[in-house]
């Protein structure tokens, strides 16, 4: 186990170099509440895609497609996770321009919903958006707080503390345009740490071939794509996640931060299709824990 201490200091040097990026990002750029809470015309399709990514693949990705794997249906709960992370950015691609039409100056999903539908909808889609919103945030906290204490048993209230305070600094600071370029430089970071993780996870079992073996040996569903439980549990969560996102601030903010409608589309087709592999690794990791003991 990590000491305390080395781990604490990693963090908030890793935090603060996170803030003090988005915060130098931001300096000068944000002149009006439209350009701190939408950036509004401002992110080519690259950025875009990679603030999606980064956004879709948060702290909570250590834990519940793995949990999945390993506790709801083995490879065919873990596809239905993958596909159903995916599924949200698939209808943006969609429906992103549309909302760009009907509502070209907006900034929420609250704002659409009283345009369009009228009062009692709007304080209906604000509660339900906000408490979507309270959920998203106690799972990705409690998923960094939880690999802290795992680690180096760092107590959960400092980590929260920390990364809540840190996010808050440079957030406040520069709005959506700070996020979007930290999200940036996560994503570089993100995509071969978990491959590099998964890597030497199979490599620590012997390699992929024998962690297929073995699994198999121990739980021959956890290995099968048409496990009925599974396939029920991987399709239960593509309509909760779809259902959920559309209610996500985050992805409201990001349809008008796209340079173009065009922009828009390959962004979040582009964040879609990246995700799909990443949380499928990640959920494996949950397969090889059960099937190895």
């Amino acid at each position: 186990m990590v000491s305390t201490t080395l781990a604490l200091g990693a963090t908030v040097l890793t935090l603060a170099t996170f803030a003090g990026m988005g915060t130098w990002y931001a300096r000068g750029r944000v002149g009006t509440v439209t350009e701190f809470v939408s950036a509004r015309g401002t992110t080519g399709g690259w950025r875009l895609a990679a603030t999606l990514f980064a956004s879709s693949m948060g702290a909570w990705v250590l834990l519940s497609p793995a949990e999945a794997g390993a506790a709801f249906g083995g490879v065919a709960a873990v596809a239905g996770y993958a596909l159903g992370s995916a599924a949200p950015l698939l209808l943006y691609v969609a429906v992103g321009p549309r909302i760009r039409e009907l509502l070209p100056r907006g900034h929420a999903i609250t704002e659409f919903a009283q345009a369009r539908y009228g009062t009692a909808m709007f304080v209906y889609v604000l509660v339900v958006s906000v408490a979507y919103m309270a959920v998203f945030l106690a799972a990705e906290m409690t998923g960094i707080v939880g690999a802290l204490a795992l680690v180096a048993d760092v107590p959960a209230w400092q980590t929260a503390a920390l990364v809540g305070g840190f996010a808050l600094v440079y957030t406040g600071y520069g709005g959506l345009r700070a996020s979007i370029f930290t999200d940036g430089v996560q994503t570089v970071l993100l995509v071969p740490l978990l491959v590099v993780v998964v890597a030497g996870a199979l490599l620590a079992v012997g390699g992929p071939t024998t962690a297929y073996r073995e699994v198999a040996a121990t739980d021959p569903s956890l290995v099968d794509p048409g496990y009925l439980a599974g396939l029920k549990f991987g399709a239960y969560v593509v309509f909760a996640v779809l259902g959920a996102e559309m209610m996500n601030q985050a992805w409201w903010q990001r349809v008008y931060a796209a340079e173009s409608d065009r922009t828009l589309q390959r962004g979040f087709l582009v964040a879609a299709v990246a995700v799909v592999p990443l949380v499928f690794l990640a959920g494996l990791l949950g397969v090889a824990a059960r099937g190895l003991g």
